[in-house]
Parts: C-alpha cells; structure tokens; sequence
C-alpha cells in the first residue's frame, strides 16, 4: 500500500497524504473528477449517526450504563464529523495552501541546504502519518475483538450502543434487527476511522510544512549574515536580501496565519469532546467489560499528544526565527539595514502561534492542562456516581 511506502522524497509524503484521503474519496484537494458514493457517505452517514445517537440517549434515560456508553461514542464521533465539516468549508483554502505547498517544495529542489530540510520533515510525516494509521485503525482490533469475544462464549453484543429506530434493541433479536444495527456500527466505525486518519493527516502535513518553511528562511537569515560578515555583500546587496527576507518572513507569518483560521475551532472541538467523553469512556471502562472503549480511549491520547506537538514544532520555529534575526551580523549594516532588520526582529517575537480557539496556545502546556481536566471530570463522575 503506498501509504506504508519508506518516503524518500518530499514528493513522496505529498502522495502518501493523498492517497490516505481518497481510500474514502474524502479528498479536498481534487476538483476536476466526479464525486463518489464513499465521499457523500463521509456526510450523510454521520448525518444518521448523530440522529440515531440522540434517539439511543432518549431509549435509555433511565439506565445509567448504557447512556454513558452512547455519550462515549457520540463523542468521539462528534469531532471527528466536526473535522469532515471543517475540511469541506475550508476546501479553497486547502487546496490553495496545498499548491502554495507544493511549490515551494519544488523550488527547494534548487537548493541543497533549503532540500534536505524539507526532506527531513517529510520524513517526519511519513513516520506520523503510519503511527495515525497504525493508531486509528487499532479500534477495529478492539472493537472486534468485543465482538469475537460475545460470539464465543454465546453471548451476543454489539461493538457499542447505538439503537435504530423501529430495530428491536436486543442483541438476542431475531434476524434481521441485530444484523441490521450491526452493519450499520461496523460501517460507521469504518469511516470514522478513515476520516480521522485523512484529516488528521492534513494537518500534519500543514504544519510539518509550515516548520520546513520557517527553516528555509532560517537558512536565508543565516546565509545573509556570513555574506555580511565576510563582507561579500555590499550595502546595496544586503538591502535586497533583507527586502527579500522580509517578503519571506512575511509569506511564512500569512500561512501560519491561515492554518490558524482553519483549525483552531477544530482543536477547540477536539479538545472539548476529549475532556468530555475521554472521562465519560473511562468512567465506562471502569464499571463495565465493555473493554473496546480502550481503543477509543488510547486514540484520543493519541491525538490530543499529536496536535499540541505540531503546534509546539511551529512555536518552536518562530523562537528560532526571531533568535536567528537576533544573531544576524546586524551591527555591520548601514542604518537603514539595521532599522529594517529590528523591525524584523520586532515582528518575529509577537507572531501568533496555532491557537485553540484563540483561547489558549497549541503546545504541550496546553495538552498538560487537558488531561488534567480529564482526570477531574473522571473523578467527579466517580464520586457523584458512587
């Protein structure tokens, strides 16, 4: 599978990505073929998902068990239909950055020391990209093992709960009521899966690109201040460069920028529903054998990890941005160079970062701040319940 391929290219990552968003047609960045059914399905099955999910809170109000295990669930689909939402009002601008992207990687063929950054973080991808894969798909391991488990010591159940409306909600049904609702678990569970890999993929390849930019123009800064230094550069030379740097600086801060835009109300969602229904499926796993909602759980830790250490990766890069501006040989310049390189300097230090929500910075502080959060919830559902 071309998914799993060692990436040895920047190319290579850029085809790995796109062919993880078309194994369900849930590709933002083709315009000029046909729709498939798998790429409606992205939309209309969540549709019934979530309808089905109230209809199953409602059908157990009065039973603690089983309505904690549909908020779990309901949850853990709630962002993931948030991000297939997100991606499809944002498909112009992600197939813009995509091009810019793109681009960018191809000029940076030109140039050895500009490459072999952009080579390094593809690679980055790659190994991200495979640990999704590896992570996401590991619920159908646990959910079916559920399953398996049921069938063997004759007792039947379903991989969680989720009743359709007008289907008999008993495992013990006579057919077709249990086959029907089951299909339907094992096929939504399938494009939630695959939906969360894509997606969360995007993003990775966003902001992995986003670190590779902020090293090219790290490099341009660098190369700058040896010509100064070795006065190899006359006054005219580093005015262009500096213009040149500036125009960069400022291509690197409007993507940035834009991926913000994008995501920081996913990642708000996301963490939202993940100190909401990560402590509801522990509170579940505790009290029940239902043991597949540890997949849902380990996927979320997972996850929760992975977005604030891309967003600590971009933070990173714009303090190394504004240390390199700080490193420049500016005090060998003319007056006008050093103003321009101070303003520089100025604007590298209050860039904004990837934010969640605008509420609080995308980095592992943050993340801390979440599983604390978690783990609170979690005892104060153990204790109101006990």
């Amino acid at each position: 599978m071309e998914v799993f391929r060692s990436v040895l290219t920047v190319a290579d990552s850029r085809r790995s990505l796109v062919a993880l968003c078309r194994i369900i047609d849930l590709d933002p960045l083709i315009t000029d073929r046909k729709r498939t059914i798998l790429f409606w399905a992205c939309f209309i099955y969540p549709f019934f998902f979530h309808a089905f999910s109230l209809y199953t809170l409602y059908y157990y109000r009065n039973d603690m068990l089983p309505f904690l295990q549909c908020v779990s669930m309901w949850g853990a689909a709630g962002q993931c239909s948030f991000k297939t939402i997100n991606a499809y009002i944002h498909r112009k601008r992600i197939r813009e950055m995509f091009d810019q992207v793109t681009c960018k990687q191809s000029a940076s063929e030109q140039d050895e020391r500009v490459n072999a950054h952009y080579l390094k973080w593809a690679r980055r991808l790659s190994v991200i990209l495979k640990m999704l894969t590896s992570t996401l798909l590991s619920n159908f391991v646990f959910f079916n093992l559920y399953l398996l488990r049921g069938i063997v010591v004759n007792d039947r159940k379903f991989i969680f709960v989720l009743n359709i409306p007008g289907l008999n909600a008993d495992p013990n049904a006579g057919f077709p009521d249990y086959e029907l609702q089951l299909t339907f678990q094992l096929v939504a569970l399938w494009i939630g899966v695959w939906e969360v890999v894509a997606l969360d993929g995007l993003f990775a390849y966003f902001a992995l690109n986003g670190a590779s930019q902020a090293d090219s123009l790290i490099v341009t800064i660098n190369r700058m201040s040896q010509a100064v230094e070795e006065e190899r550069a006359a006054g005219d030379e580093t005015s262009r460069e500096i213009k040149r740097i500036i125009q960069q600086h400022g291509q690197y801060l409007d993507y940035i920028n834009r991926l913000d835009e994008m995501f920081n109300g996913m990642f708000l969602m996301q963490f939202g529903s993940f100190a909401f229904s990560g402590s509801v499926a522990l509170y579940v796993a505790r009290i029940s054998d239902w043991f597949a909602i540890y997949g849902i759980i380990a996927t979320s830790y997972f996850q929760l990890f992975f977005y604030n250490s891309l967003g600590s990766v971009i933070e990173t890069k714009n303090h190394e941005i504004a240390e390199e501006f700080y490193n420049c040989k500016w005090f060998m310049m003319s007056i006008k160079d050093r103003k321009m390189i101070m303003l520089m300097l100025q604007r590298a230090r209050t860039v904004p970062t990837l934010s969640v929500g605008h509420l609080a910075p995308l980095n592992l502080e943050t993340g801390m701040s979440i599983y604390k959060t978690l783990y609170s919830y979690f005892l104060l559902l153990k204790d109101a319940f006990n």
